[in-house]
């Protein structure tokens, strides 16, 4: 799996996700480091991870320490979209307050993978990452509709995602997800199978 900071976070829609997430800064005075961690799925991360197609919703699973106000930062992001212009065109995104990690498969240990937006922001109370490829996949495995299939070929032909980890980790997240297990396991199978692995 390549794991290096990708090519796509200086794009218009990259920027314009940043700065919907920096609407919180002020929520964050006076608060430690990593107080506010967001990790990007979706269509905004395959376009970071890819730079093929883009979404009008962020769909972002939220961290907020002890002491932040979850419900204050909610309705921050919630608000007016984020406007950027793309080829002469304006254009906004959204955040999506529908999005829920629980929804779909989730590999329990998806923010250890995670890429940050902003090299060295360790030490930063606003961190902001996207979904390593990996996980990005998994998550995709759920609805896999014929988008979600194309995105995950996408992944895997761009981002050189190891096939034998992503069998592990996948049934790992296949197998405590509240879905259909044995079609979502089906899913995962046809994509190794296009690939040609062989467990």
């Amino acid at each position: 799996m390549t794991n290096h900071i990708p090519e796509y976070f200086e794009t218009p829609l990259t920027l314009a996700v940043i700065r919907l997430f920096d609407r919180v800064l002020p929520l964050l005075e006076g608060k430690p480091s990593g107080a506010f961690k967001a990790y990007i799925f979706g269509g905004c991360a395959l376009h970071m991870l890819t730079n093929a197609r883009g979404s009008a919703d962020v769909d972002a699973e939220l961290e907020v320490a002890a002491g932040v106000n979850r419900t204050e930062i909610i309705t921050l992001l919630d608000g007016e979209p984020e406007d950027y212009e793309l080829d002469g065109r304006d254009m906004q995104v959204q955040y999506d307050t529908r999005f829920n990690t629980s929804l779909c498969p989730t590999h329990e240990d998806f923010n250890e993978r995670a890429i940050p937006l902003s090299p060295g922001q360790e030490a930063a109370r606003l961190q902001v990452f996207v979904a390593a490829p990996i996980d990005l996949i998994i998550t995709k495995l759920g609805r896999f509709t014929d988008r979600d299939h194309e995105d995950i070929r996408t992944l895997i032909r761009t981002r050189d995602v190891n096939l034998k980890s992503l069998d592990m980790l996948a049934r790992q997240a296949i197998d405590y997800c509240p879905c259909d297990k044995s079609t979502t396991l089906s899913y995962l199978r046809l994509v190794l199978d296009e690939f040609g692995y062989q467990p």
